[in-house]
């Protein structure tokens, strides 16, 4: 339990939640009928932890952590959903922000993005989430892994492709993700 445990503590009001959380999603057998709680629960974490390890030999080249955090959040989607076939990406990862997160977290993307352009509101929560799966595609489809930049806890970050200022850290855009696997794996619970 303790690779999970460890990752998923910092989520959950107390230790004991956490704990009765994996618990619950470790004790599940291949036969239960919501067994695929567990492996939603295992994926967010080896998902999401490939994106918190990448910085350690690719700093500053967020958009390859973009890219894991909307694999997992595509993956936990279509596992929720029973899909096993191929291609709708973005459909999935639209559902994943739109089902599972808070109205909170949705805010914080709504707010966290804005067009570089003097009095311009910001891009709003859809455009946040397209925003976010587009960069994902540069650096599938190709390779740029270099052109975005979140706020760096100090100051927004002004972008050019597209033309954006980031005014959210990449950190919140992690957590908000894993509070949406979480939200996910208990609707399967």
């Amino acid at each position: 339990m303790e690779p999970w445990l460890s990752f998923y503590l910092g989520h959950f009001a107390s230790g004991k939640e956490a704990e009765d959380f994996v618990q619950a999603c470790e004790n599940l057998q291949p036969s239960a009928p919501n067994h695929v709680a567990k492996i939603m629960m295992h994926q967010t974490q080896r998902l999401v932890s490939i994106a918190d390890d990448l910085p350690q030999f690719r700093p500053h080249e967020e958009p390859l952590q973009v890219m894991f955090l909307a694999m997992c959040s595509e993956n936990i989607a279509k596992l929720h959903d029973g899909f096993s076939g191929e291609g709708k990406s973005r459909h999935y990862v639209q559902q994943f922000f739109n089902n599972f997160l808070s109205r909170s977290d949705k805010d914080a993307l709504s707010y966290g993005f804005k067009v570089n352009v003097d009095l311009l509101p910001p891009i709003g929560f859809g455009k946040a989430v397209d925003l976010l799966y587009d960069i994902r595609c540069d650096v599938v489809h190709e390779g740029n892994y270099t052109g975005f930049a979140f706020h760096d806890g100090h100051m927004s970050m002004v972008n050019t492709d597209p033309n954006v200022i980031a005014e959210i850290q990449l950190v919140q855009v992690r957590d908000i993700v894993v509070r949406g696997c979480i939200k996910a794996v208990k609707d399967k619970l």
